[in-house]
């Protein structure tokens, strides 16, 4: 099923996100040197096997906000991000990026099941400053 996903900002925000989401769907081809310094520098560092195995026994231990708190809390590492905007989780694709206007782009899914887990994309756009409006599916 298609999803369709608004982002909604300012005109360079939403042009920062877009081009950071057309860029790391090609990391596989480019690497991850072509995604822009802005976006390198806001993933955490990858842990150690130790470290994932404490945050997980403590996020098990949470309330289901607590659990959220933690995920927030903790970011996303470069390999974690990728696999998500990749597609490799099997749940969704990036089918089309279409600007609308200055300040709207749409992204286009392709979706498993509805909802969907944008939890990356989500995280995307708060580090680039806009918003992202789930309009469902198509």
């Amino acid at each position: 099923m298609i999803v369709e996903i608004h982002v909604t900002g300012r005109a360079a925000d939403v042009t920062a996100l877009g081009e950071a989401l057309a860029l790391a769907l090609r990391v596989e081809a480019e690497g991850v040197e072509a995604l822009p310094e802005w976006l390198r520098r806001e993933f955490t560092l990858p842990s150690t096997p130790e470290e994932k195995s404490r945050w997980l026994d403590q996020w098990r231990k949470e309330s289901t906000e607590g659990q959220a708190r933690m995920e927030k809390e903790r970011g996303w590492d470069m390999p974690g991000w990728l696999y998500w905007i990749s597609g490799e989780s099997g749940l969704w694709t990036v089918e089309t990026l279409v600007r609308r206007d200055d300040e709207t782009l749409a992204i286009s899914l392709n979706a498993a099941d509805w909802p969907i887990p944008v939890a990356a994309l989500e995280w995307l756009a708060e580090k680039a400053g806009v918003a992202l409006d789930e309009v469902g599916p198509r």
